[in-house]
């Protein structure tokens, strides 16, 4: 497929960019996250307080007619992620639905505070998040489609980041 803004042909690990860790732990200098978080590439803890998934937001890519995925975490309760780890192996699409919050910024949004309901799925398949409605270009874009322009300037931008934080999938 090829790019709507500057004609290149479009790969498929350029539809998604995924943060390595939430933004509370990723924050925390080298040492205080050894001695603090305990992480796994799908779940993570801080101070044994706070608790977080990985998972996937979804969102429409106008005039690309296929789905650019934010690989973001969610801080959920002690319950929601002890019940995930329970189950992480297993196919958990007849699993309720769950409650937690972005626990990332993805670039070119601004922070706020967004609920989301994490759907679990089959085991090989990392859980998908729908964000609650808020007044957010996030939740806009999430339903209605980001404009393929700032898809590209995300990708352009992000492409190749050595900095741990976000990169493509």
């Amino acid at each position: 497929m090829k790019c709507p803004c500057c004609g290149k042909d479009v790969g498929l690990y350029e539809m998604d960019l995924a943060f390595a860790l939430p933004d509370a732990i990723h924050a925390l200098p080298e040492a205080q996250r050894a001695a603090r978080a305990t992480i796994h590439s799908d779940l993570c803890s801080l101070d044994d307080r706070r608790f977080f998934i990985r998972g996937v937001v979804y969102a429409p890519v106008q005039q690309l007619g296929t789905l650019f995925g934010w690989g973001v975490w969610a801080e959920v309760s002690r319950e929601v992620f002890l019940r995930y780890q329970a189950i992480y192996d297993q196919d958990a699409s007849g699993e309720p639905p769950a409650a937690g919050v972005l626990a990332n910024c993805p670039p070119g949004y601004e922070r706020i505070v967004q609920p989301l309901e994490i759907a679990f799925g089959p085991a090989d398949q990392r859980p998908t998040f729908r964000l609650a409605p808020t007044d957010s270009d996030f939740y806009r874009e999430h339903v209605g489609g980001m404009p393929a322009q700032k898809w590209h300037s995300i990708i352009e931008r992000h492409l190749g980041s050595t900095d741990g934080d976000t990169k493509p999938s």
